[in-house]
């Protein structure tokens, strides 16, 4: 708001130059000087000088009931304005796989919403190719999946450890092989039940596809009848209505349960990696990423009881 009408405001609310002008940080002149030249500008008389102070005339008193209404008006504004920062300062773009993001990425959302309620949050959840296809073009800032073996090296991103996470195969309750110790190659007979799998336009971030390639012929992925969905609710339908085998990171067994889904009983582990976080090489120092990787591991330790 304007300078003058800011210290009229002043002026008209203490109705006293001298306490005014100390508020203010001005000298009583500069002060008084300025209130005669706001009245010369409106050719009114703003103010009675008396001995106890200024009073207001009847021109004083419509400057005065205006000039709050335009201070109101300033200062939502500038509050506006600040929240409008807030929002693109402290954006979030943030992907992750479904198992953490029930498992704490849910919570860590929530704080940051708490800590900036005016900030936009994106947040995909998918695929760990596909996130890294968004990161590196820019959609997102990093994202929480596991380790990709035989990403290629020149992609410029960095990934943090968090913790191992081991999968299990969760399946319908009654479903055959829920009733005994099984082996892996009990596995081969049944259709398996892939959630986000890997798709073709993605496979570019790869420099060496053998690794993908020798854990699915381990898991004779290759020979047998596969249901692919990257919707979570339709791979538990399916798993929930056919015989079909839904192997996901263990920590997601509560989750499951909610569905009368339950793991099998593996004389063998199924698979087993790294889970962390990916970012950008070049942006890990970037406070706002520091801030975001900060509010994770807290979210993370606080539910690191249910990973498994």
């Amino acid at each position: 708001m304007d300078k003058i009408l800011q210290q009229f405001l002043e002026v008209a609310t203490l109705q006293n130059v001298s306490h005014a002008a100390k508020k203010l940080c001005l000298s009583q002149p500069t002060l008084t000087h300025n209130m005669k030249k706001l009245e010369e500008s409106l050719d009114v008389q703003l103010f009675i000088r008396t001995s106890n102070g200024m009073k207001l005339t009847e021109f004083g008193e419509v400057l005065l009931e205006q000039t709050r209404i335009m201070q109101r008006i300033y200062d939502n504004t500038l509050t506006k304005i600040e929240m409008l920062k807030e929002r693109h300062e402290r954006e979030l773009r943030i992907g992750s796989g479904h198992a953490w993001w029930y498992v704490f990425l849910k919570d860590t959302i929530d704080a940051y919403r708490q800590e900036h309620p005016a900030a936009n949050i994106y947040i995909d959840i998918g695929n760990h190719l596909r996130l890294m296809d968004l990161l590196l073009s820019g959609d997102i800032d990093l994202f929480i999946g596991h380790e990709i073996s035989g990403l290629n090296k020149r992609a410029g991103v960095l990934f943090i450890p968090l913790f191992i996470s081991h999968d299990k195969v969760f399946v319908r309750e009654g479903h055959p092989l829920s009733l005994r110790p099984c082996t892996l190659d009990d596995l081969v007979e049944y259709p398996t039940i892939e959630i986000t799998p890997d798709e073709i336009r993605h496979v570019h971030v790869m420099e060496d596809l053998q690794p993908k390639k020798l854990e699915r012929t381990q898991l004779h992925l290759t020979e047998k009848i596969l249901y692919r969905s990257n919707s979570i609710i339709t791979s538990i339908d399916l798993a929930c209505n056919t015989n079909g085998l839904l192997p996901f990171p263990g920590s997601m067994a509560s989750f499951f349960d909610k569905f009368n889904l339950i793991s099998l009983d593996l004389a063998e582990e199924y698979t087993k990696g790294s889970v962390g976080i990916y970012l950008i090489r070049e942006k890990q120092d970037d406070m706002h990423i520091q801030d975001v990787l900060k509010l994770i591991r807290e979210n993370l330790d606080n539910n690191r009881h249910l990973i498994v």
